[in-house]
C-alpha cells in the first residue's frame, strides 16, 4: 500500500477516534484511555513488562471482558506513551495477527496475565507490515491531533521540551 493511502486510512481512524471518544487537549494518555474504556464498554489494563532483545516492546491482548496493553518498563515516559498509543492503533483498527511467539516468550512478556489467557496473545502477537505501519502512523497522528488547537481554545500552551522533540521527530519521519 502506498504511503498516501496509509496516511489517509490512519487519519480516518484517528478522526473517528477523536469524534467518538475525544482526544484530550492538552494530551493526557490516562484521560484518553478512560474515554476509550467508556466508549468500548470494557476496561483497558496497562502492564509494565521488561523488554527482551529482539522481542516486542508492546503488546495488545484482547481478553473476553477487557483489553490488556503491555509496554516496556525500561524506556522513557514518552516512548512508553508511544508504545501504548501504537497498541491503541491496533485496537481501534481491530488488527488480527499471526502468532510467532513461544509460550515461554508470551509468559515473559505478560507475567501477570492468567496462563489460560496466553492463547489470546497467540492470535494478536505479530502483525503484517502494513498493520504495523498503520498502528505506528495512528500513534503519531493521535499525538499530532492532540497538539492541534480546537477553535474553542483561546490560548495556546507551549509544548514541553520532550513533546517538542517528539513532534519534531515525527515531522522528520512522516512529513508535515
Amino acid at each position: 500500500m502506498r504511503y498516501s493511502e496509509l496516511r489517509r486510512r490512519s487519519q480516518g481512524r484517528v478522526r473517528k477516534l477523536d469524534e467518538g471518544v475525544g482526544i484530550p487537549r492538552p494530551f493526557d494518555l490516562n484521560t484518553l484511555l478512560d474515554r476509550l474504556e467508556r466508549h468500548r464498554g470494557r476496561p483497558i489494563d496497562l502492564h509494565e513488562t521488561e523488554a527482551t532483545a529482539g522481542g516486542p516492546c508492546g503488546l495488545w491482548i484482547q481478553e473476553r471482558d477487557r483489553d490488556v496493553i503491555a509496554y516496556a518498563a525500561d524506556t522513557s515516559a514518552v516512548h512508553q506513551s508511544h508504545i501504548v498509543l501504537h497498541e491503541v492503533g491496533h485496537m481501534i483498527s481491530d488488527h488480527r495477527g499471526d502468532c510467532m511467539l513461544t509460550v515461554g516468550a508470551a509468559q515473559e512478556l505478560a507475567p501477570t496475565v492468567r496462563p489460560e489467557l496466553i492463547r489470546h496473545m497467540f492470535t494478536r502477537s505479530t502483525y503484517t507490515a502494513f498493520e504495523e505501519q498503520e498502528a505506528e502512523m495512528i500513534a503519531c497522528l493521535i499525538r499530532l491531533t492532540a497538539a492541534e488547537h480546537r477553535p474553542s481554545q483561546l490560548t495556546a500552551r507551549p509544548l514541553a521540551p520532550a513533546d517538542a522533540q517528539y513532534f519534531s521527530r515525527v515531522e522528520q519521519i512522516f512529513g508535515g
